[in-house]
């Protein structure tokens, strides 16, 4: 099996976790996959649907009546994480980190447990630690794929994507299945082929369970990279496949709101958002509502949405998570103090220098009117070729503050081409600088 970089991996860090969990915690309720190994049968351990709460309590009940169940702790860990994927409430980490390692205290080689540590590192943003996790379950047992995942994804958050697109092509030849063909498709989007990353995530899709959430959450991810290239239309019908399958899958339905928005229904993109984030209140769905909200006038609303994503992100915080990268990028579009901000980006630039946090670097040194700086790290940003429209922008407006206007023009029709709808704020921002420069206004 060849991973087929044409060119050279949100990561899948939710696909792992959601997928691994569910396998776990599956374990506990269906005889059937009883002590299976992890990388035998994944659909069958998933046909019995699993409530996670449920779950929870069982497995504390069973630790209980045996406190020296090793497996229960494991599995306990794996839920712990799965009811954060399904509330976003980020206190349940440290649970789980607790349930790992007791099990590692009964048993130092348990895989179970060290994949799980590993993945809860990878949630927090901790990746020189996943793979450190990772590293000891590959010495244990190197041919459980599911390892090779937890190191790549730690490479590829720390810039190592070389080292990355090694590591999953031995994921991929150990097991080609939902888990490494995702990664394969995010690998080929971070290398800007996306119509291979496009044919990777079906892959993804026809590999697992229609009836799995894993599955079910690479269906979003396939929409969102159609979204991501302008195709509104099968982005789409892409979420509502999702939906069919599970009506009530928040993932798919702010999919949906995405799309409503970028046909201008602005009402409707407001109501499914609110929705979504009354039942999940993540960050990325609270900015979406903030700018639906800007964008229509409703200043108070959108501060009450920035209030949630600053909320939440201190909470992430306390629990361990690193979300520097991601609140600095907020705050440099939502008017935080410029120079702490720059800090704050520099800091989180430092301990991962990705695209994504060059990106993000670059911005808020925009923002402080940093810009010959600000352009060293927006080319740092697009290094690998990524068709990012939002990258483009970021690149187009820093080059137009430096008197580029040939560079300016070309990000910025660059990111339009790739697509039209990046940005509610930012693609009407991008088509008045192009009109601009052309003497149009």
């Amino acid at each position: 099996m060849t991973l087929l970089l044409k060119r050279r991996p949100a990561v899948m860090l939710a696909v792992s976790m959601v997928v691994l969990g569910l396998v776990l915690v599956a374990r506990l309720v269906t005889s059937r996959s009883a002590g299976m190994p992890l990388d035998s049968g994944m659909p069958a351990a998933l046909e019995v649907p699993v409530n996670t709460e449920d779950a929870i309590v069982r497995l504390q009940e069973r630790i209980r009546a045996a406190p020296q169940d090793t497996a229960a702790y494991a599995q306990l860990g794996w839920a712990l994480l799965q009811r954060v994927r399904e509330n976003g409430d980020a206190s349940s980490y440290a649970q789980a980190e607790a349930s790992f390692h007791k099990a590692l205290e009964l048993d130092p080689q348990h895989l179970d447990a060290l994949t799980g540590l590993g993945s809860l590192a990878l949630s927090r943003h901790q990746f020189a630690e996943a793979i450190r996790w990772g590293e000891q379950a590959r010495a244990i047992n190197p041919y459980r794929a599911q390892i090779y995942g937890i190191i790549a994804d730690g490479q590829t958050e720390l810039g190592r994507y070389d080292e990355a697109i090694v590591t999953l092509q031995k994921m991929v030849d150990t097991r080609p299945d939902l888990n490494s063909y995702s990664r394969v498709s995010y690998a080929r989007e971070l290398h800007g082929d996306i119509p291979s990353a496009i044919d990777a995530m079906k892959r993804a899709l026809a590999a697992g369970d229609p009836r799995a959430e894993g599955t079910l959450w690479v269906q979003v991810q396939l929409g969102n990279l159609y979204f991501n290239c302008g195709d509104l239309a099968q982005a789409e019908t892409t979420y509502q496949q999702a939906l069919s399958i599970r009506p009530d899958d928040l993932y798919a339905q702010a999919g949906m709101a995405r799309v409503l928005a970028a046909h201008g229904n602005h009402t409707s993109a407001i109501a499914l958002y609110r929705s979504v984030i009354d039942r999940l209140p993540m960050p990325e769905f609270a900015i979406a509502l903030g700018e639906l909200y800007e964008l229509d006038g409703q200043a108070a609303q959108a501060e009450q949405q920035y209030a949630l994503v600053r909320a939440i992100q201190q909470l992430n915080a306390s629990a361990g998570v690193d979300v520097d990268m991601e609140l600095a990028l907020f705050e440099a579009d939502h008017g935080g103090d410029q120079t702490r901000v720059v800090a704050q980006a520099r800091a989180a630039y430092g301990r991962r220098p990705t695209i994504h946090a060059a990106g993000a670097l670059a911005w808020a040194l925009y923002r402080a009117d940093k810009y010959a700086e600000a352009q060293q790290y927006s080319r740092l940003a697009l290094r690998l070729g990524t068709q990012d429209a939002l990258l483009h922008y970021h690149a187009g407006m820093i080059e137009f503050a430096l008197g580029n206007q040939a560079a300016a023009r070309q990000h910025l029709e660059r990111a339009l081409a790739i697509n039209p709808y990046f940005s509610i704020r930012y693609a009407p921002q991008a088509r008045e600088r192009l009109a601009q420069m052309d003497g149009r206004r």
